[in-house]
Parts: C-alpha cells; structure tokens; sequence
C-alpha cells in the first residue's frame, strides 16, 4: 500500500494592530486548499493594542518591543511543537507607521534569525485575498474586505482583470477611539461613526455591476467575525445591530452574544464600515470568513518560499 503523503505544515505569525496573532496548519494541494482551505492545527492570538499605542508616540516604546519579541518567541515554540517547518512572519500597519518601525523589525529578524516582513497595504490585500480564495482565483466577481484595527482593505476581482485595491484610513480600533465614548454608544456617536466612514469613502467610486455580475462580498478580520455572532450582515440586519449596540452595554454584548470582550467595544464602528461598503458597492449582504492574511502568507510562502514577497503578485496574473 502507497504511503499516504507527507503534509507540510507551516505558520504565519502576524503583529497587527490590535492584536498579535499565529496560524499554525497544514498545507495540503493547491486544489485541495482551495476546496477546504488549510487544516488548522492552532489559530491563537494575543491583545497588544498597539495601533493605539502609535497613535499616542508615533513610534513603538521598549515596553511593547519586548511585549512583541515575547509574543513571536513564544508563538514560534508552539508553532515549532506543532510541526511547523515552515515560518512566516509578517507585520502591517502599526509597523509600516512608526518611526521606528524598521528598527523592530530588524531586532526581530536578529533574535528569531527569521525575516519580519513588514508588508505594504497592497500585499496585505493580496495574502488576505489569498487565503479567502484558497490559494485558487474565482471564475466569478469577489469583493474581500479586511476590517483591522487600524485600517481596512478592499480588494475587487473581476474575472480576467487585475485586481483592484481599495485602501481605507479607517479601522474599528481607531474609529471607535476617536469617536465612542460611552457605553453603550449614544445615538449621536452611532451617528458620527457612520458619517465618518462616509467620509472615508466619499472619494472611492460607486461600484455598479452589469446584469449577472454582481459579486459575493465576503468580510474578514476579528470585527467582522465576532459583529456576525450578533446575526447576518444584511442591510436589515445591520439596522437591528446598530440597535442593539445602542442598548447594551460591551458587557452584555459579550453575555448575550459570546463576541470576545476585546472585539464588543468596536462592533458599533465595525458595524458602521461594513453597511457603508456594503451600501457604496450596491450589494445588500455580505459572507464572514475566518479564513486571513495568515492563510494567505502560508499558502503564498508553499508556492514560493522565502521569495514569496516578491512573486506573490504572479498569482493575481
């Protein structure tokens, strides 16, 4: 009898801007992965804040230098017990906004002796799209959109054509901080959250789609995921979220709904980014992936190697 084949097993780790988080799976064919994605072995995160931290000292501090070389130090050893023999480590937007961002990511790279890439928006785009997909392009119109803290990411594939990045200075973490002061939101910063994503958007073109065209949407990030605990993203259904999150305090919401405490206080923003894009891209619902960048930056690193950020754009014709 044929010995079954020996899977790779790989790991991502990725410094974002709420959290820092590890995907450790294994990798099977590129037809198998787009069929049923990765078979995760551990998916784990760890609360770090520091969108905010950038945000009040333009650079990262030692104390959350040290936080983060723990963080991946200890990642690396569960991900390494797991069988990963291939690791991946990624940074994106509260490194690619710090003064001194570079200068972590090289102490990283000096302490693990692995490279912590710290990716631009579009390769963002590109892996999360990458790791909804599976690693396989649709034959149909795809909207993927990346709710982080500290910014969202709008990636349109149409058939054929390249894919189209939309990129939003706009993130659940730091919208609910420069907006939500109360708890529950009152009904003027519910309000503001929403004009604010408006504004965001305003300068973006209006998405219309030819008869037949019209595209699935899929949400990704930890908003997305834990605002669709509180019910489908439909257009209707986010009127019943923006009431409910008007009513109950981020307590409640993590007694009644399960979302995860850390996630309850930015559902409201959260909730105002996804029925803005949604209303902006003429769609009325929308999917929720748990599928992310991680996925994406494995599959990408099986396909390529460590030269993966340079021909991760091959995959995208």
């Amino acid at each position: 009898m044929a010995k079954r084949r020996q899977q790779i097993i790989g790991a991502a780790i990725d410094v974002g801007s709420n959290s820092v988080h590890m995907l450790v799976a294994r990798i099977g064919t590129p037809q198998t992965v787009a069929r049923r994605g990765l078979g995760v072995l551990d998916d784990r995160s760890q609360l770090l804040g520091l969108g905010e931290v950038v945000d009040l000292h333009a650079r990262i501090p030692l104390d959350q230098r040290r936080q983060i070389l723990t963080s991946i130090a200890e990642y690396l050893v569960l991900a390494r017990a797991n069988g990963a023999t291939q690791l991946t480590l990624i940074a994106t937007e509260p490194l690619r906004r710090a003064a001194n961002g570079a200068e972590v990511a090289a102490e990283v790279t000096a302490v693990t002796g692995i490279p912590l890439h710290v990716i631009n928006v579009r390769t963002e785009a590109q892996l999360t799209f990458l790791g909804v997909i599976g690693g396989l392009l649709p034959a149909e119109p795809l909207v993927v959109v990346d709710i982080g803290g500290g910014s969202t990411e709008v990636s349109v594939h149409r058939p054929g054509m390249p894919m189209a990045l939309v990129p939003l200075p706009i993130g659940s973490a730091r919208l609910t901080r420069g907006t939500v002061e109360h708890d529950p939101p009152t009904a003027g910063e519910l309000d503001r959250l929403h004009h604010a994503v408006e504004d965001a958007v305003r300068d973006q073109p209006v998405r219309s789609w030819a008869p037949g065209e019209r595209p699935r949407a899929i949400f990704v990030g930890g908003t997305a995921t834990n605002l669709a605990r509180l019910g489908r993203l439909t257009r209707a259904g986010l009127a019943d979220d923006r009431r409910t999150l008007a009513r109950l305090t981020a307590a409640e919401v993590v007694e009644h709904f399960g979302v995860r405490p850390q996630r309850a206080v930015q559902l409201a923003a959260g909730a105002a980014i996804v029925d803005v894009l949604l209303a902006r891209f003429e769609l009325d619902e929308a999917l929720v992936s748990d599928a992310s960048l991680r996925d994406g930056a494995i599959i990408a690193a099986a396909r390529f190697g460590d030269a993966w950020p340079q021909r991760l754009s091959e995959l995208f014709g």
